[in-house]
């Protein structure tokens, strides 16, 4: 699919402006609140305000007896069908027990959202209160108190393994401990969950904010027994996802109560309830160790992790195969034991965000390689150098990687620059002491199925239908029209894009892991190919030639070497659809997988990585060693990214995610108490980055001469590498302050002045246990 890398470009690679940035910057563009229906009733729902309870009656009497309220839903009037991306679990009203705080309970639906919402108020609620388990390592391992109806909260077990662990560790020159914990963040979208669900003859239409449409569509029409066909999922402008709107979100209870009443009903969350339900990315338990050799060279690897479901399973399991996979980093490791696990507690569900996983991931396996330069008294650059991986190494899963590994490329960039940031002058008066360091970082390009349709009009525009979102990206609203305007020599204007249904257009696997681009791009890209081709046949019978003498460019069909033989591309269009029939095809995508052998993966959901690439980040950090107060002074982000489509989106791609990333690492953390409520729950509380908190220099460095073999253009997957090395190449940075870095996220002033050399030991140096047990909690 890749063209060669001398190969210029019309369209491509030159900078774009978003085709939706003036409706979006003036307030025109409509999101999912924004929409009226005529006859359109407002839901509320009614929440546990307990983490763990049976409930033993809900009496809506008052509540249906207010005027206005149309309808009142209890678990007893819906399906008692389960629903989950990959395990069933969660209902669409709790039944017989409520399992975290804000679980939907009722709903109310009324002819006013002032009358729902006091309406939902008069909803009693009888719950026999429980004791609920929150804590991660206590949910483990308690045999008292279950989540669900089971005999562990454990729901799920992964582990993948080669080579003879045992003897390599027993043999080894050093073996070296690496503990992490993380925290619990939350996507901060600006627009929060929506959904409005429009009864429609044997089903329903639903308009929402969702990533996933298809996906959406799949699981309602299995959760209500309605043929697909039945469902329509329309996706109007999104205030942002990053993962968080993968989910079925609110689409059960509108739904439900749309085939209820026959009516049209909105229902939207407030800030505090998105905050509350809205699916964070989990916290987590890291334990890696390595046995190594005097050169630093990583011989075997034991890693162990757990993350916190919440109360229902979302993403996690896949999440858990996830994490698992990165245990190693862009490392080659030839005998690995790596075990993830998922457990529920009686706390908000947790899902998807931005690189799921790879934040605490990429934390762990570099603060591993700087222990184990410290331990061996080697350059951490120098130990990382040693063990990269590169082409025709095998990855976790023992799939063969066959592409150039550039890691060192990009780590060399970010040296150099850290080099110069050492040697500039300090402002005098400014008695913050200075660090420096870096992460490395491998990613995977999710490939997942993608179609998308071309049409060449008679006069010469063209309509590209995808199933793809536009999550603020660019990817679906500029970049995809751009591949098709190259393809068919036309100007990026002349291609109209129908997107956002999943009525209207061919079938995509969402906005998510990286595959925009990658995936619905090679897709679009092989049906703007085949309309060529077609266009390139009709101009042959034309004009006498061969179709390989056919150039599409700047709007003409010309024969190369003859200038005076040419038609405009509308002429040859129109000829075609009376000729031969209309000017369209659909393409079709799904990535090749690359060939394993060697490991043995037992409980995985998915069995080798995609496409991998290659990432450094570099940062220059002042450190207050009185208040612990990290300020962020420059960064530098290398990403091996083959073609880039549009500079101006690669770039924001990046600036957003390293924001995202030291918003994670230093200021961001979704607090819950000893009985399950979540007490930061508002963007007052929530400390969101602001504009004090992020460098005034991001230096953003793309590597554009490692193309992919596969990726359209060879264009490759960027959404998510940005936002998961910033709180590990911060963490290498407070090791070069303190001589030590801390082990649990986030890295806030009270955790980082714990850290210094007078506060006590490195906790890297404890030894890992085999299994997990019981400790205290850390406070917030």
């Amino acid at each position: 699919m890749s063209t060669d890398e001398s190969t210029s470009y019309l369209n491509v690679g030159t900078e774009l402006v978003r085709r939706d940035a003036a409706e979006r910057l003036t307030g025109h563009a409509t999101y999912t609140e924004d929409i009226r229906v005529p006859d359109m009733l407002f839901g509320v729902l009614v929440q546990s305000p307990v983490a763990a309870g049976l409930i033993r009656g809900v009496k809506v009497d008052k509540a249906v007896a207010l005027e206005g309220v149309v309808k009142v839903l209890t678990a007893d009037d819906v399906t008692d069908r389960r629903y989950g991306n990959y395990v069933k679990d969660q209902p669409i009203f709790a039944r017989d027990q409520v399992r975290f705080v804000g679980e939907p309970i009722a709903m109310v639906a009324a002819t006013s959202l002032a009358i729902a919402r006091r309406a939902a108020d008069l909803v009693e609620v009888d719950i026999e209160t429980s004791t609920p388990v929150v804590d991660l390592q206590e949910a483990l391992t308690s045999t008292e108190v279950q989540v669900h109806d089971r005999n562990t909260n454990v729901i799920e077990d992964v582990n993948i393994s080669r080579g003879d662990v045992d003897a390599i560790f027993e043999a080894a020159h050093a073996v070296v401990h690496t503990e992490v914990e993380s925290h619990r963040v939350h996507q901060a979208y600006l627009e929060p969950r929506a959904v409005t669900a429009i009864p429609a003859p044997g089903g329903f239409s639903l308009i929402m904010s969702t990533q996933q449409p298809f996906g959406v569509r799949a699981q309602l029409a299995e959760l209500f027994d309605i043929p697909t066909g039945s469902i329509e999922v329309r996706v109007p402008a999104v205030g942002g996802g990053f993962g968080g709107k993968l989910h079925l979100l609110l689409a059960p209870q509108t739904a439900a109560m749309t085939l209820a009443t026959g009516r049209p009903v909105q229902l939207v969350c407030s800030r505090a309830d998105d905050m509350v339900t809205g699916n964070p990315r989990e916290n987590s338990i890291i334990r890696m160790s390595s046995a190594v050799d005097e050169s630093g060279r990583i011989l075997a690897r034991r890693c162990d992790v757990l993350l916190d479901a919440g109360a229902y399973a979302m993403d996690t399991p896949i999440l858990t195969s996830m994490a698992a996979f990165y245990a190693t980093g862009p490392y080659r490791i030839d005998a690995l034991d790596l075990r993830g696990r998922a457990v529920y507690t009686n706390t908000c569900p947790t899902g998807s965000f931005r690189g799921p996983t790879g934040p605490q991931m990429v934390y762990a396996a570099e603060a591993q390689m700087e222990d184990i330069a410290e331990r061996l008294g080697l350059d951490p650059a120098e130990v990382r150098r040693r063990n990269f991986i590169g082409e025709g190494d095998r990855g976790p899963a023992g799939e063969l990687i066959t592409v150039r590994g550039t890691t060192d490329e990009c780590m060399q960039i970010v040296e150099s620059r850290l080099q110069r940031w050492r040697q500039a002058e300090i402002a005098p008066g400014d008695r913050r002491r200075r660090g420096y360091g870096l992460a490395c970082a491998w990613w995977s390009t999710l490939g997942t199925p993608s179609a998308a349709t071309v049409e060449l009009h008679e006069d010469g525009t063209a309509t590209l239908s995808s199933g793809g979102t536009e999550i603020g990206t660019g990817a679906i609203s500029t970049a995809l029209p751009t591949m098709v305007a190259e393809e068919l020599g036309l100007r990026p204007e002349r291609v109209i894009l129908k997107a956002g249904s999943t009525r209207d257009s061919p079938y995509d696997s969402g906005s998510r892991g990286s595959r925009t681009m990658f995936a619905t791009g090679n897709a679009t890209v092989l049906a703007a190919r085949a309309v060529a081709g077609q266009i390139r046949n009709e101009a042959s019978r034309l004009l006498g030639v061969h179709p390989d003498d056919v150039v599409l460019r700047d709007g003409r069909v010309e024969v190369e070497g003859a200038p005076e033989k040419r038609m405009t591309i509308a002429e040859v269009s129109a000829s075609a659809h009376m000729h031969s029939g209309p000017v369209v095809a659909t393409g079709r995508y799904r990535a090749e997988l690359a060939p394993v052998e060697g490991s043995d993966l037992q409980g995985a959901r998915f069995h080798r990585l995609g496409e991998p690439t290659f990432h450094c980040h570099g940062v220059e950090i002042a450190l207050d060693e009185e208040t612990g107060r990290i300020d962020v002074l420059n960064f530098i982000a290398v990403h091996d990214v083959g073609t880039i489509v549009n500079p101006v989106g690669a770039r924001g791609q990046v600036e957003g995610g390293v924001v995202q990333g030291i918003g994670y690492a230093l200021t961001e953390n979704l607090k819950t108490n000893d009985v399950g409520v979540i007490i930061n729950g508002n963007f007052h509380d929530y400390r969101l980055p602001t504009i004090a908190d992020v460098p005034s220099n991001i230096e953003t460095v793309f590597i554009e001469t490692n193309s992919s073999r596969t990726g359209p253009f060879g264009a490759k997957g960027l959404g998510e590498p940005p936002v998961i090395l910033p709180a590990a190449a911060i963490g290498s940075a407070l090791r070069d302050v303190l001589g030590s870095q801390p082990y649990h996220l986030p890295l806030d002033a009270d955790r980082v002045v714990l850290t210094m050399p007078e506060h006590g030991a490195n906790p890297s140096s404890e030894p890992a246990t085999d299994s997990l047990t019981p400790r205290m909690q850390t406070p917030c």
